[in-house]
């Protein structure tokens, strides 16, 4: 693995991760202090020269550098690789009930405040999905329900309240927000430091600037799922169909910053197939069922599903991506569901505990 790939395993959620760190009297760390970290598919250990790294930064690239032991399974009656991302994403919670309970041995007890307006029901199961996990790891989780017919001042209040409250580490605007309210606003609103989404204007633009950041869920927990199965992004053709603030921008970024050469792809790209073909890793964010088929994709392309639609006569989540015409072309695969979607939570109870760690000096 190139010097420059192995770097990029350290990125983790922040595109980039800053070692320097702070210790609790406030002070900068002594002189620089060489730490070696074994990365796995490295010839040699790597020797990271950093400031002195925390206890804290270590943790961390425990819980997002390469695993071992995850599922080598293939997709039935093809050679394709089964991305499992439902295994990947347990053995991110284990280690993260970990880090929780030293936090709680120290008095810090983790917390993700839930803002969710209105009565949409597939809001409130996502909501109810959020508290479940972050209850299985430790995180306390606190919701607040407003009916449609809230003020966007009362809103802003909230977000306030939680910005200056110490107890609260992490906060999650439940999207959508529906007009008349102004969910950009809210999404201004909320100090970067505790946006464990990664999609205030103030993340995605750190993220630009190659500066920290939490990352995206979703995008930031397809990157870890390909890190866990060790499968390289340096050099490789990255094609992104979508171009959503919360996925397809900030995915093409990360990509970015794991020296990929990156396309994005939209609803108004003209002859889309001619742009897939060419991907040597493909993530859909469609939006539509069963979108990308076979035609559409490389021989040996590392397809990931990141759709999640529901259709008439069938149970479950449905993919954007044609399972059946595109596995056997392709070297590894994601499945929906049990792909993509546990990774998005486990990056956002990963971010929780990080921003616990870090607004604490922990």
């Amino acid at each position: 693995m190139p010097p420059s790939e192995a770097k990029g395993l350290c990125l983790g959620f922040f595109g980039i991760l800053r070692f320097a760190q702070k210790d609790k009297r406030g002070g900068q760390n002594d002189a620089p202090h060489p730490v070696t970290l074994s990365i796995a598919d490295t010839p040699r250990p790597i020797e990271i020269h950093s400031e002195r790294v925390s206890q804290q930064s270590l943790a961390l690239l425990g819980t997002i550098g390469v695993m071992e032991g995850v599922p080598q399974e293939k997709v039935a009656g093809t050679s394709a690789l089964l991305l499992n991302g439902k295994a990947v994403a347990q053995q991110i919670r284990e280690r993260l009930k970990f880090r929780v309970a030293q936090l709680r041995s120290e008095g810090i007890h983790p917390c993700l405040a839930v803002m969710l307006v209105g009565d949409d029901p597939a809001s409130h199961t996502y909501v109810r999905t959020k508290a479940r996990a972050c209850e299985s790891v430790g995180i306390r989780s606190v919701v607040r329900h407003y009916p449609a017919s809230v003020s966007q001042a009362e809103l802003e209040a909230q977000i306030d309240a939680w910005n200056a409250d110490p107890s609260v580490h992490g906060v999650l605007i439940q999207h959508p927000v529906q007009k008349p309210l102004d969910e950009s606003a809210l999404l201004h609103r909320l100090h970067p430091s505790k946006d464990v989404d990664g999609i205030t204007p103030a993340s995605l633009g750190a993220l630009v600037a190659g500066e920290p950041a939490f990352g995206a869920c979703t995008p930031l927990g397809i990157i870890t799922l390909l890190d866990a199965y060790k499968l390289s992004m340096e050099g490789k053709h990255a094609v992104v169909i979508g171009r959503s603030v919360i996925l397809g921008k900030p995915m093409a970024l990360m990509f970015l910053n794991r020296n990929a050469t990156v396309t994005i792809c939209h609803s108004r790209t003209r002859d889309l197939a001619s742009y897939t073909r060419q991907a040597d890793i493909l993530v859909a964010a469609v939006g539509k069922p069963e979108f990308i088929t076979g035609e559409m994709v490389k021989p040996g392309a590392v397809v990931v599903d990141a759709g999640y639609n529901r259709v008439e006569g069938r149970t479950g989540d449905v993919g954007d991506v044609d399972l059946a015409s595109v596995a056997p072309l392709s070297s590894a695969i994601t499945p929906v569901p049990g792909g993509v979607g546990p990774m998005t939570v486990a990056m956002l109870l990963q971010n929780t505990v990080v921003s616990a760690e870090r607004l604490t000096g922990s």
